[in-house]
Parts: C-alpha cells; sequence; structure tokens
C-alpha cells in the first residue's frame, strides 16, 4: 500500500494525509514535500479532521485557511510553516516545535499545547481560549488581540512576548501595559489565578 503512494496524484496524497493511520500519512507528507506541493498553495484550504501526524515534518509549508480539528501533531515539526486562519480547534500539539509560525486569526480554542515551542510566532488575534499552554514557550510572540480567556499558562515561557490592549487575559480581562503576566504563570504568585477562577486575592 504504502508503494503504491509514490506517483499518486496530488488529490490522492492529500487524502492520505488526512489519514488516521500515522504510518500512511508521513509517507503522504514525504511525497507531497518532494514534488514541492508545501509552498505552492496546494495545501491551502485543505481539511485533515482527526488526521494522525504526529512527529510529521511540516516545516515551511502553507496551511493556510486548513481545518486541522482535533489533528494530533505531537512533537510535530512545523517551523516556518504558515497556519493563518486555519482551524486548529482541539488539536494535540504538545512538545511540536513551532518556530517562526504564522497563526493569526487562527483558531487554537482547547487545543492541547502542553511544552510546545512557539518563540518569534504570529498569534495576533488568534483565539486560545481555553487552550492548554502548560509549559508552553511564547518568547517574543506576537500576541496583539489574542484571545487566551480560560486558557492555562502554568508555567508558559513569555520573556518578550507582546500583548495589546485587545488581547483577551485568560481570567476575562483586557492586557495593560501594567498587568504582570506572572500572576497566570506563576503558581506561588501571591494574585496567581486559576483556571477554575479561584485565585490567591482573597
Amino acid at each position: 500500500m504504502l508503494r503504491g503512494l509514490f506517483g499518486s496524484s496530488k488529490q490522492q496524497l492529500i487524502a492520505q494525509m488526512g489519514s488516521g493511520d500515522n504510518t500512511l500519512a508521513l509517507q503522504a507528507i514525504k511525497e507531497l514535500r518532494a514534488k514541492g506541493w508545501f509552498r505552492d498553495g496546494s495545501l491551502r484550504g485543505i481539511h485533515l479532521h482527526r488526521a494522525n501526524l504526529q512527529g510529521a515534518t511540516l516545516a515551511k509549508a502553507d496551511l493556510e485557511r486548513a481545518v486541522l480539528q482535533e489533528v494530533n501533531l505531537m512533537k510535530a515539526y512545523l517551523g516556518e510553516t504558515i497556519l493563518r486562519v486555519a482551524d486548529l480547534q482541539g488539536a494535540i500539539l504538545c512538545e511540536a516545535n513551532m518556530r517562526n509560525v504564522i497563526l493569526a486569526q487562527a483558531n487554537l480554542a482547547d487545543a492541547d499545547m502542553r511544552r510546545a515551542y512557539i518563540p518569534d510566532s504570529d498569534l495576533r488575534a488568534a483565539n486560545l481560549s481555553r487552550t492548554n499552554l502548560q509549559g508552553t514557550n511564547l518568547w517574543q510572540a506576537k500576541m496583539a488581540g489574542a484571545n487566551l480567556s480560560g486558557a492555562d499558562m502554568r508555567e508558559a515561557i513569555l520573556y518578550g512576548a507582546q500583548f495589546d490592549m485587545n488581547t483577551t487575559l485568560p481570567d476575562g480581562t483586557n492586557w495593560t501595559p501594567e498587568t504582570d503576566m506572572t500572576c497566570f504563570t506563576n503558581q506561588e504568585h501571591a494574585h496567581f489565578w486559576s483556571l477554575n477562577g479561584v485565585s490567591k486575592r482573597g
């Protein structure tokens, strides 16, 4: 079955990429990349609902507006991938390498992004509501206008991350220059905010 993949049409390979069988999905990705279909727009808007792409290398792929709901991208390499306006609701992105990824206006609601590596990425106006961001590296990420309501940000790395007055914080308030983000990331903070709405504020 794997041998039959090579020489398949673009549509067949994209369909195979959406497989729940990790081996077949990764083989399709290898062929799509070899044929130059990663950056030419061929993957824009594709539907890969619940595909098993664990450990996949999707670096520099153009997945703008792709529907990736509940896709397994655990430990995948997505460096410089374009995911603008993509739907990643409920996706598994634990420990994924997403350096310099474009996720502007993407829907990441309810996604599991624990310990993901997302430095220097564009998350402007992204929906991160109820997203698990425990231990996620968001070093110098652009997060202006992002919706973080209900997100779990314990131990997230936010050094140099850029917010603005339109960024919605986990507690539903908006970011201001006076906001101390460690009240969401550091459980030892005197005013730590937790997901159940209980804080140490008394």
